[in-house]
Parts: structure tokens; C-alpha cells; sequence
């Protein structure tokens, strides 16, 4: 009996063939089977053309079998035959067409160069030919898609990093940006030129993760996309940067979160898209891995339900491990009841200018007093662009810090958590984060 074990990996390749079984068998038996197949279609340049009279003066085979193979070729439409002035003599040239490409691919040892456009074309191809199949046939081609789209997933999270003892797990949401830069915003009916859209995976919990793996730190992310192409896209970003995806959610009833921000003279403005459809971030305990938690150095909670966050950081604190949450503004707006049962079990609150300025303007005049009357929690506040605020208990100190925006960046909270878990006080860590920020700023 063969094990598993015992069979050697399998080309994955596409072969193209007619649709008629006799025209079938014959183009396996006169085409893949010929005893010249793998010399010729071996012999064409990188260019897809081999001389005719190359081939002759080359290989062994006698003239008549060579120039009855290419015409079989010709036949079913794997190259094109023309002539060409070759040192100063007319020559008959012989070329691969699309499928001539990818047939003569088969018969190579390895990889060839252009890997990556032949897998588009083969993949393009076999795709459009299986949806036309399906609509002949009077099925759904919609069938077809989400067996790629199931496909497609199961590869690409077999390619994700697995960590057992991660030095941070992350919670939070994951958000697929639109990028628009505008001179200025034009008035209500009214238009503006703007830079064209770029889009890419993003949110603070995103980058956050982007930037400790980054620094190669063992990171889990845990988040919750919709199955849509968005979706599958910020995994395959997060993949790319060598962040454990196992336990982010793929949603089939819902959509993954699509932000638009626009920028101007006068700043930055998002716009979030927020529904009963959207899959903004894990719902529910069941969701949490919480085995991971207690294998991890630190726990960072970013935009997560309170009642979820809450039972993280309750199991976090349980074990000793430090936990940093990111409050943002729609979360300071359920009002400090709603949030204590979270602030309660933190150990690092990070205050964004952007909540900030609405603590300030929410609660007067004293929002520290606020805010510590739920938590004992240590507050760092990014007051503007180039001050800090860093609340202990009885003591407030103040840092000076510059850089181009007045919000907490990715690369200051990826310092700021290094050196916490490396023991550092906050006052010290916060100096050192600065420095990481302005560091990667600079690069």
C-alpha cells in the first residue's frame, strides 16, 4: 500500500483540449505523445520564436518528422509560421500563440521565468471557460465563483504564519481604505479636482500589526472581514507581512468595512461605513482565542464590542499579561458606564487627539478626573502635534514629541508596547517610542 507520505508533489498545471473526443485522442496521440514534443517545443526562444532552420541543423531528428510536427502544431492553433530577413537571408520562423506558450511550459523541468504570467493567462482562461460551460448548461455561474472564492481562501490562509506563544496578540477592526487627496473640498453641489483613488488595507489596528511584524515581532491578529474581495485582500496584506490570521473572522453574511478618507488643505476627513451588514470586529467570547491570550506577552484592544473586550482584558489581567486599549470616539460615546467594565482592566489607555479633543469638549473641564474615576489604569494622551501627555495615577507629566500628524501612529504604539513588555516604565517607554516614531519617520 503507498502512504501519503510516499507520493512526490504534483506540477499544478493546465492543459487545454479540444472538446471533441476524437479530436481528443488524436491531439494527445499526434501532439503530446509524438517523440519530438518535448525537443521542439523545448527550443523556443524567450521570445516565443524558434528558426526553422535551427530546428533542422539541431536536433536529431530527420527534416520530414520535424516540419510534420510543426505543421500538427499549426493545426491546432499552438504556433503561427511566417518569414523574416535573417542575416540577409529570408528565413521561416516559427511562433508560439497563447496556448503554444502554455503548452511548450509543460514540458520544461522547472519553473519557468514568467511564472507569474502564465499562471494569469492559464487561470483567466480555464476560469472563463468553466463560466461559459456553467451558463451553456443553465447553471449559476455565481456556483463557479464561490468555489474559487472557498479555494482561494483555504490557500491563502494555508500560507499564513501559525504562532503558539506570540509576543502580541492584537483585537481590532479591519477596514479596506480609499485614499483622495483634494486641493480643497469644493461646496455642496459643487466639484473639485482630486488625486486618483488608491486603496489599500488599513485601519489602526491593521497598521499596528503591519509595524510590530515588521520589527519581527510574533504577532496574532484577531478581526472579522466580510468573504468579499476586500476581505481577502487584508489577509492576504497581513499573510504578506508575516501576521498569524488563523483567527480572524471571515463573515459570509456580511461585507468587509469600506473607509474613505479624504484629504485637504485644511486636514483629513473619513468617512466609515457603518451598517447592519458590516463586519466591523468579532462579536462574540466563542471568537476570542483565548489559549493564544495566555501564551502571549502582551494584549493590545483596539475596536472591539465592550462586552468582548471586556472578558479579553479580564482574561489578560487574570494572567499577569499587559493590556493596552485604543478608546476611539464612537466608543467614548457610550458614556462612561457603558465603558468601565473595559477601562476597569486595562493597563495602558491610549488617547488619540482625535478623542482627545472630544473628552475635552465633552466633559468639563476636568475629563482626566473623568476618566480615572473608571479606571487606575496609566493614560497616555496625544495632546498635539508635538506634546504628550502621560497621566499616572497622582502624577501628570508632559513629553515633548514632533512629527507630521498629531495622531498616536502606528510606530509610536509599536515602540510604546516593546518597551512595556520588555519592563520599561511608562514615562521611560514613552520616551523610546518617540524616538522609534521619529526614527521610522525619517526612513
Amino acid at each position: 500500500m503507498m502512504h501519503t507520505s510516499d507520493l512526490k508533489p504534483l506540477w499544478p498545471y493546465l492543459l487545454f483540449l479540444p472538446a471533441e473526443i476524437e479530436k481528443r485522442d488524436e491531439f494527445i496521440r499526434s501532439v503530446l505523445a509524438s517523440r519530438l514534443a518535448r525537443s521542439v517545443l523545448t527550443s523556443f526562444d524567450e521570445t516565443g520564436r524558434v528558426l526553422q532552420r535551427n530546428l533542422i541543423e539541431t536536433l536529431s531528428h530527420s527534416n520530414k518528422s520535424i516540419l510534420a510536427y510543426l505543421k500538427t502544431l499549426g493545426h491546432y492553433g499552438l504556433i503561427t509560421t511566417g518569414t523574416t530577413v535573417h542575416h540577409g537571408k529570408r528565413v521561416v520562423y516559427h511562433e508560439l500563440t497563447k496556448n503554444g506558450w502554455g503548452l511548450a511550459r509543460f514540458f520544461f523541468e522547472g519553473l519557468p521565468s514568467d511564472v507569474e504570467q502564465l499562471t494569469a493567462f492559464l487561470l483567466e482562461d480555464y476560469l472563463i471557460r468553466l463560466a461559459t460551460l456553467y451558463r451553456d448548461e443553465g447553471m449559476s455561474e455565481s456556483a463557479l465563483f464561490d468555489i474559487f472564492a472557498r479555494t482561494r481562501a483555504k490557500a491563502i490562509l494555508d500560507g499564513s504564519k501559525k504562532y503558539t506563544n506570540p509576543d502580541f496578540v492584537l483585537f481590532g477592526a479591519s477596514a479596506f481604505y480609499t485614499l483622495i487627496n483634494c486641493g480643497a473640498m469644493p461646496s455642496v453641489g459643487g466639484m473639485s479636482s482630486c488625486s486618483s483613488p488608491v486603496r489599500r488595507s488599513g485601519g489602526p489596528t491593521v497598521e499596528l500589526a503591519i509595524s510590530l511584524a515588521n520589527q519581527g515581532f510574533e504577532t496574532v491578529l484577531v478581526s472579522s472581514v466580510g468573504n468579499d474581495i476586500d476581505g481577502w485582500n487584508i489577509i492576504t496584506n497581513l499573510i504578506q507581512g508575516n501576521i498569524d490570521v488563523h483567527h480572524i473572522i471571515v463573515d459570509d453574511q456580511k461585507h468587509t468595512n469600506q473607509t474613505i478618507v479624504v484629504n485637504d488643505t485644511k486636514g483629513s476627513r473619513e468617512f466609515v461605513g457603518v451598517g447592519p451588514l458590516t463586519s466591523l470586529s468579532i462579536t462574540s467570547p466563542q471568537q476570542v482565542p483565548w489559549h493564544i491570550i495566555e501564551n502571549s506577552k502582551s494584549v493590545y484592544i483596539g475596536e472591539v464590542f465592550v462586552e468582548v473586550a471586556s472578558s479579553i482584558a479580564a482574561n489578560a489581567k487574570a494572567q499577569n499579561i499587559p493590556v493596552f486599549y485604543r478608546c476611539s470616539v464612537p466608543f467614548w460615546e457610550l458614556g462612561f458606564e457603558r465603558l468601565k467594565p473595559i477601562l476597569s482592566q486595562v493597563d495602558i489607555l491610549l488617547i488619540s487627539n482625535q478623542a482627545w479633543r472630544y473628552l475635552k469638549k465633552s466633559h468639563k473641564p476636568d475629563p482626566i478626573k473623568k476618566i480615572q474615576s473608571s479606571t487606575d489604569a496609566e493614560i497616555i494622551i496625544r495632546e498635539s502635534t508635538n506634546k504628550y501627555r502621560i497621566v499616572e495615577h497622582e502624577k501628570d507629566h508632559q513629553i515633548e514629541g514632533s512629527s507630521n500628524t498629531s495622531e498616536l501612529t502606528e510606530w509610536f504604539v509599536t515602540g510604546l508596547m516593546q518597551e512595556i513588555s520588555n519592563g520599561s516604565n511608562v514615562f521611560q517607554a514613552v520616551q523610546n517610542a518617540l524616538k522609534f516614531e521619529k526614527d521610522q519617520l525619517a526612513t
